[in-house]
């Protein structure tokens, strides 16, 4: 089993991010929380060592700031969870570019600056980079495009990373939870659509969407899960979380990819 000792995370004052960082300090670990937001210390668990560093992960400047900080108190740690993100929804004919753009700054630009810097830290204690993407970078959702869009960036960044670094020792996991009642559902930022016969699909669809969301498993089991695959002593690079999103996982494999679009469609369509 790989020991975790040191861990940075992104997106850590909420949600799954929030999560981890309490099961991490639960196990006594000493762990970077980057975040815009800083909660008091008393907000997590009371053991471990916790680092809170202000930080927008998207400014260059302030994650240089950030990781100079994290370097001024160690030379390694152990995994970078790369997790920080949030939604947007509409459709694609009504999204404003500043907003995707805004989406593949967060998820996959920052993701990738985050794990640029992280590489050398993780090189010395031959460490893990997870990358906390989604099922839905496999099953690809109508008026959610553009978040489909970067998790399944996450997945090949992933692959790729997993073969660049092994000659590092490092590993890098792309993990994709499904439905997970947190508070992403609640500020998920909604596209305004004005043509009636769309707008009535789209709100009809993301409805759906946010009623199996909150009906999901909560991020604690989520995040426990996230640490049981990091622990490995020998990860995949790709995993699906609960078994009924591995086999979805499995159908999308082995199943034309008109069947499963068209499955897709009569449910989110």
């Amino acid at each position: 089993m790989f020991k975790i000792k040191k861990a940075v995370i992104t997106g850590g004052s909420s949600g799954i991010g929030k999560e981890l960082v309490n099961l991490l300090l639960q196990d006594g670990c000493e762990v970077f929380s980057l975040s815009r937001t800083v909660h008091p210390r008393e907000s997590f668990n009371n053991k471990g060592t916790l680092h809170q560093i202000a930080c927008d992960i998207t400014d260059e400047q302030s994650l240089n700031d950030a990781f100079s900080q994290i370097g001024e108190l160690t030379d390694s740690f152990d995994v970078l969870f790369s997790n920080a993100g949030f939604g947007i929804s509409g459709p694609i004919s009504d999204t404003p570019k500043e907003q995707v753009v805004r989406m593949f700054d967060v998820h996959v630009f920052a993701a990738m600056d985050t794990v640029r810097k992280s590489i050398p830290f993780l090189a010395r204690s031959k460490g893990r980079i997870i990358l906390t993407s989604s099922i839905a970078a496999v099953v690809s959702l109508p008026y959610q495009s553009f978040y489909s869009a970067v998790k399944s960036s996450l997945n090949m960044l992933a692959l790729a990373l997993n073969t660049e670094l092994k000659h590092d020792g490092i590993r890098a996991v792309a993990i994709m939870p499904g439905d997970t009642a947190t508070g992403f559902t609640a500020s998920r930022e909604k596209v305004t659509c004005d043509t009636p016969h769309v707008s009535a699909r789209y709100h009809r669809s993301i409805a759906r969407m946010e009623h199996d969301e909150q009906m999901g498993v909560s991020a604690v089991s989520v995040a426990r899960k996230m640490l049981r695959i990091a622990r490995k002593s020998s990860p995949k690079p790709l995993y699906g979380i609960g078994f009924f999103y591995r086999l979805v996982l499995v159908l999308f494999k082995i199943l034309p990819v008109r069947l499963t679009n068209w499955a897709t469609g009569l449910l989110y369509g």
